[in-house]
């Protein structure tokens, strides 16, 4: 039997609706059955992207007459005790020569009561902060290691940090027995003319001649600890207060460090150096006598001669 077009077109109409009515039907259903949503049936709902907190704003470009500098233990990424502080970077004040176009730079001196050797010893950084209101906010670190030159002295790069836009060196040389001479020198985007603009601009701002400080606290002690089959070699005396003592173990096997006074523990490494590791263990101490030693293998390795006497004065 043969239809012709309209034929088949008038018969396929009405099933067409059907198909739809069904379709319609359906979904119906499925989308809310007995009154329940979609998520009520337990079918995953699109989630709703949470709005993005807004980050708190952190003013890299403000004068700041007195930058601070210091060295810590361990790598950039994971800093741990300050080792020590040093002269806070300065903006020198005066006529600019040369072009206004160039980036100004900030530069600080400071004696290091550590020996480079030490410094290098272990793993050290050299970490610029923002502000002296501000020693949370890192702008600039570098890890200091490299090729030194004959006379013993190393370039240190400081890469900039929380995208700050500064970057510097350090240039670390040796000085007298256990001291390091440390140059720092940090430039941000700021050209020395605009820099004198802002100074002029901006009330009660400062720009600071190159001296060094006076000191508003005492100072903190540097000692270095050396670790060895059967000794500790260490200073005998030191000054009380904050005390840094800088452990480096050049032994062949693991060995630790706690300070005692009078039977009680002040202060111990939390883990045993392995050999070839250094750290950095801070204490308080008062004025007297304190036994300093290795606790490893149960009190073997004191025994066997790791055990000295530090005296703190006032």
């Amino acid at each position: 039997m043969e239809f012709s077009n309209q034929r088949r077109t008038a018969l396929a109409a009405p099933a067409l609706i059907i198909l739809a009515l069904c379709l319609l039907f359906a979904a119906s259903v499925s989308g809310n059955r007995g009154g329940r949503s979609l998520a009520q049936e337990g079918v995953a709902t699109p989630a709703i992207a949470a709005t993005p907190a807004t980050p708190i704003a952190i003013e890299f470009g403000q004068l700041v007459a007195q930058r601070p500098v210091e060295i810590h233990a361990g790598p950039c990424a994971e800093p741990g005790e300050t080792i020590a502080s040093l002269t806070p970077l300065e903006t020198p004040e005066g006529e600019a020569q040369g072009q206004g176009t160039a980036i100004e730079a900030e530069r600080s001196y400071s004696s290091v009561p550590v020996a480079i050797e030490s410094l290098l010893a272990g793993q050290t950084s050299v970490s610029v902060l923002l502000s002296p209101e501000e020693l949370e906010t890192e702008i600039a670190c570098g890890e200091i290691g490299g090729v030194s030159d004959e006379g013993g002295s190393l370039v240190v790069k400081l890469s900039p940090r929380n995208g700050s836009g500064f970057s510097g060196i350090a240039f670390l040389s040796p000085e007298d027995v256990g001291s390091t001479g440390a140059s720092v020198f940090l430039a941000g985007e700021r050209t020395v003319a605009e820099t004198r603009d802002l100074a002029a601009t901006t009330p009660d701002a400062e720009l600071e001649p190159l001296v060094a400080p006076t000191p508003t606290a005492e100072p903190v002690q540097i000692v270095d600890l050396v670790l060895l089959e059967w000794m500790i070699d260490m200073p005998a005396e030191t000054r009380a207060g904050q005390v840094n003592f800088v452990i480096t173990n050049e032994g062949a096997e693991a060995h630790s460090v706690v300070i005692e006074s009078g039977g009680v523990v002040v202060a111990e490494l939390d883990n045993p150096l392995d050999p070839g590791e250094s750290s950095v263990l801070s204490a308080v101490l008062a004025e007297g006598e304190y036994v300093v030693y290795c606790p490893v293998n149960e009190g073997e390795h004191r025994d066997e001669g790791m055990e000295a006497t530090l005296v703190v004065v006032p």
